[in-house]
């Protein structure tokens, strides 16, 4: 047996492409010139990574994928970005074993180490082996390399996902420590949520930490308007809410969140501050709140997170396009509730109108959940006005008792409540409110890309990023 605590070798097969395409053919029939004009524009891939951009959403089921590819093909008459990723002739692709050392189920602090010191580590840990041992991350060792580092997150900035590139902690709920780590590993640029972090809290060496970071030369961003003030900074901080950035479904619909960033935004961003580093970059770009939704089992949320996260995909290919000595990979690090639309109605022909149902939402639960805390009381029109959906007599009571005795996770708690109606209204269904153990896509392209096996676990492309970046670790 091999030993699972140290960092996997891999083999230079590559995927044979195309096997899986024939049945999808008539999907992209409609985007075969477009497709095939960008195949020929892609210059030849240097041998070497200068730059690595790591697109990673997380908490992506397969069926969450399924239920935003064909709500995109029925509403947008077009496949998603990462659907039409699969007819490009230059992609590698592998299918991800996603488990930790602990768990066949892995939590994202797991699964992110894993990718970031090349061994598997306990869930709730970061970068620390099973034997308390603190493992370099990724971005220490590029950093030392003289290349730039980047990390952009639609949750807080030092939650468990970009963690697990830049610190190390014994357990991830050490978030102050990890914003006290990233200024003294000198990640370039940090944009997210999480400023409760950073506010009011003492670095390392006993210093405020907001003005620890502005003395070391980083450009301080609260909103979009800074944000593209200080867009192209060699060092930029962005904190654009005290915990995780607001649901993009949220952003869009409620005006008190129109100066917060979304996740392309802030990826232009950070792409406009490290690209110029002559020595290149590693970026890790996080959607982070497809797996908050997913925990809450929120149709709506779910499918507004992946779709922004979708959209970050064109952006980085045309950066690879004019960078082509960039590696790109996109990926996701587990499931999280286990979301399929499901079959509806006789022939489950029910199943195509329940995604135009979606579209009547307006706010996430979580909004709900706010705007009922605020108040202390169910509000029966204003949850109508959100989902679209009546609230009966005996649910609008089953959630003020869930108020009243102060549940945690509310939304959550609103949506097991209403879960007939919210089924029968959308289709969606959940197997849980947790993670999940199916293994998940991971998707290469540019030099090292060929690197990358037909089945991958979740460790092994901590080798392959170093190895196509030439570190030595």
């Amino acid at each position: 047996m091999p030993d699972k605590s140290k960092p996997a070798t891999t083999t230079r097969r590559q995927f044979i492409k195309g096997a899986s395409l024939a049945g999808a053919a008539s999907v992209f029939s409609a985007n075969s010139a477009a497709a095939s004009a960008t195949k020929k524009s892609i210059p030849v891939a240097k041998a070497q990574a200068k730059n690595v951009i790591f697109l990673v959403v997380d908490g992506m089921c397969t069926g969450t994928m399924g239920l935003a590819h064909h709500w995109s093909l029925r509403n947008r008459q077009q496949p998603m970005n990462w659907m039409q990723l699969y007819s490009r002739s230059d992609l590698t692709r592998a299918v991800q074993d996603t488990a930790s050392a602990s768990s066949p189920v892995t939590d994202s602090a797991a699964a992110a180490s894993a990718w970031g010191c090349g061994q598997r580590v306990n869930n709730g840990s970061i970068n620390f082996s099973t034997s308390g041992e603190a493992l370099t991350p990724l971005l220490v060792h590029a950093k030392q390399a003289g290349k730039a580092t980047g990390l952009v997150s639609t949750c807080r900035i030092t939650h468990a996902t970009p963690a697990g590139f830049a610190s190390n902690v014994p357990k991830r709920n050490m978030e102050d420590e990890i914003a006290q780590q990233y200024l003294q590993n000198e990640i370039d640029v940090l944009l997210g949520g999480g400023s409760r972090h950073f506010h009011e809290k003492v670095s390392l060496d006993g210093a405020p930490l907001l003005p620890a970071y502005a003395s070391k030369g980083y450009q301080i961003a609260k909103n979009k308007r800074e944000l593209l003030k200080h867009a192209g900074s060699a060092k930029l901080l962005g904190l654009f809410d005290d915990s995780h950035i607001p649901y993009a479904i949220d952003r869009k619909n409620d005006v008190n969140h129109k100066e917060v960033p979304g996740l392309t935004e802030m990826f232009e961003a950070a792409l406009k501050s490290l690209s110029p580093t002559k020595d290149g970059f590693v970026l890790q770009v996080e959607g982070g709140r497809v797996d908050h939704a997913g925990h809450a089992n929120d149709p709506a949320a779910i499918l507004h997170e992946l779709l922004e996260f979708d959209r970050c995909i064109p952006i980085a290919l045309d950066f690879i396009k004019k960078n082509p000595d960039t590696l790109l990979i996109v990926t996701t690090d587990h499931g999280t509730g286990g979301c399929q639309l499901d079959g509806k109605g006789s022939g489950y022909v029910g199943s195509g109108p329940a995604l135009d149902v979606i579209n009547q939402f307006k706010q996430s639960f979580e909004w709900l959940q706010d705007k009922f805390l605020e108040t202390g009381e169910v509000d029966v029109a204003l949850f109508k006005k959100a989902t679209g959906i009546a609230l009966d007599a005996e649910s609008a009571a089953e959630i003020q008792t869930a108020i009243d005795s102060k549940v945690g996770y509310l939304n959550s708690q609103m949506t097991k409540i209403v879960q007939p109606k919210l089924w029968d209204a959308t289709a969606v269904g959940w197997t849980s409110n947790y993670h999940t153990s199916e293994c998940v896509d991971l998707m290469a392209i540019g030099p090292g890309s060929l690197r990358l096996p037909p089945f991958i676990e979740n460790r092994q492309m901590f080798g392959i990023m170093t190895k196509a970046l030439g570190l030595s670790v």
